[in-house]
């Protein structure tokens, strides 16, 4: 019996259907890589949106994503996040401590510290500013600048992370030390 000779009308059917949703998946493909913009109102209001709002708009350079295969959480080392980065290793976010300085020695701030971020990007309004003295996480913040109150004399270290509302890393700071130094009559501020 020769098959070629003889039409089958359900395996045509299955046959076309297959085509069907084949084409469709190679042309859906452009449509999860589209660019997303940064949009600013008068208000000062910010959206992102996938729709280009006007003919001179650029698209945001944003950072891959992280993305762990499924397998028990235990099975997954946990380490602090750092910035993403381009494909070729360059970094696409600057987070980081600048205030104080690596090695710092602070004098006469009544054992208040004062801490200064800085960011390479706009910080969106819905990701959180984790804090961590001494290993320590404070309560998180919205700004780039923070203060602390009773920190005791002595060494102390100091990192930030960027992260999401939920609790993801977005980003992290380096590690800094520095020196809590507090006048006294044995030790007078130097000026």
């Amino acid at each position: 019996m020769d098959y070629n000779s003889h039409s089958n009308p359900r395996r045509d059917t299955i046959m076309r259907t297959l085509l069907l949703l084949l084409a469709l998946c190679l042309l859906s493909l452009p449509l999860a890589a589209q660019p997303i913009y940064k949009v600013v109102d008068e208000d000062g209001n910010v959206t992102y949106t996938d729709q280009k709002p006007s003919e001179d708009a650029e698209p945001m350079d944003l950072p891959r994503l992280n993305v762990l295969d499924g397998g028990s959480p235990a099975a997954v080392p946990m380490a602090p996040a750092s910035p993403a980065r381009d494909r070729d290793g360059s970094s696409q976010m600057d987070f980081r401590i600048v205030s104080p300085e690596h090695e710092e020695h602070i004098f006469g701030t009544g054992n208040t510290l004062h801490v200064r971020l800085s960011s390479s990007i706009d910080i969106p309004s819905t990701a959180q500013i984790v804090i961590y003295i001494n290993g320590e996480a404070q309560s998180p913040v919205r700004s780039l600048n923070a203060s602390f109150e009773e920190i005791d004399r002595g060494e102390h270290t100091l990192r930030a992370e960027l992260q999401t509302s939920a609790g993801r890393v977005l980003a992290s700071t380096d590690t800094i030390t520095f020196y809590m130094r507090q006048a006294s009559r044995l030790h007078p501020q130097r000026p």
